[in-house]
């Protein structure tokens, strides 16, 4: 599975992230400024923009092509989550690929069923 992120991207993305694959595998994730590391594999990419719908802030990335959505579902910038959207026209409904935290290691169903639209 390839992971994406946000060239020219935002404090709140950058740094690293415990995260979890729908599979429960444990990865880490490290978002710089234009790369992606997952578990240790460096990816390119780019940020098209940050965007606001209510209480949810997300970062719309493009990494090889593909588009990705990170949401951070509260106010808590310690949790975020990553969708690969179903649409171009909907960015906040997608796959869930990534639940993300950036002090603990997250649980996939958990987040899924209490961050899923």
């Amino acid at each position: 599975m390839i992971l994406t992120a946000c060239g020219n991207s935002s404090d709140a993305l950058q740094g690293e992230w415990k995260a979890q694959t729908g599979a429960q595998e444990n990865v880490v994730l490290k978002f710089d400024k234009d790369k992606v590391t997952v578990d240790g594999k460096e990816y390119d990419y780019k940020q098209k923009s940050v965007e606001k719908k209510g209480d949810i802030t997300y970062y719309k990335i493009e990494q090889n092509g593909e588009n990705y959505t990170v949401i951070f579902p509260d106010k808590d910038k310690n949790i975020a989550v990553m969708i690969q959207p179903y649409s171009s026209k909907d960015d906040l409904n997608g796959t869930m690929l990534y639940a993300m935290n950036k002090k603990e290691q997250p649980n996939y169903s958990e987040y899924s069923k209490k961050y899923s639209q």
